[in-house]
């Protein structure tokens, strides 16, 4: 008993050793997997006014927040969508985790940016309620490949009508994503 265990004793120490403070350390396991698919896609910067709580500080919020599922589409970075998502907004939450999983799983998605056009509002001025946004949001024709075992496949361009509800706490915050008009 005593061999094997000073075998296991030498191993390890061999190993340890030949880590040394002038090597690199191994690359973080989970670095791949946020990575960002397309290096060149940055993270759009929130325009001052989106912070403020008005009229237009709502429809720039939201057209901000329809950049930022661009850029987490492109990369797989949630991080900003998920600090701008309640919680309990379960479209945002299923954008959040398509994304997370997508790029996980060995997946990416090239092109398809997000694009809002023209944004009604129904503003909310008590700051207890909540404030809504009808827009389209046009997606560009790109590729999607799921996860590291499927095939790329080519998704056209597209166009959809979204309304967005959202709380103001001192920011904005998505309450809702959801397809079509308010009801």
């Amino acid at each position: 008993m005593r061999a094997p265990m000073i075998a296991v004793v030498a191993a390890l120490a061999l190993t340890l050793s030949a880590c040394s403070e002038d090597d690199p350390p191994p690359p973080d396991p989970t670095s791949a997997a946020t990575a960002p698919a397309n290096p060149d896609a940055t993270l759009p910067p929130m325009p001052e006014v989106a912070s403020e709580f008005t009229p237009n500080g709502a429809s720039t919020f939201v057209r901000y927040y329809v950049g930022v599922l661009s850029y987490a589409g492109q990369t797989g970075d949630v991080d900003e969508l998920t600090r701008l998502s309640d919680s309990n907004c379960g479209g945002c939450s299923d954008y959040i985790r398509f994304f997370r999983e997508t790029y996980a799983g060995g997946g990416w998605i090239r092109g398809r940016t997000w694009v809002n056009g023209d944004t009604q509002l129904w503003f909310d001025s008590s700051q207890d309620g909540e404030t809504r946004a009808t827009t389209s949001v046009r997606i560009a024709a790109g590729t999607l490949k799921p996860d590291s075992e499927s095939n790329p496949t080519n998704a056209p361009a597209s166009a959809h009508k979204v309304t967005f509800g959202l709380t103001f706490d001192g920011n904005w915050t998505m309450t809702q994503l959801v397809s079509g008009d308010p009801s």
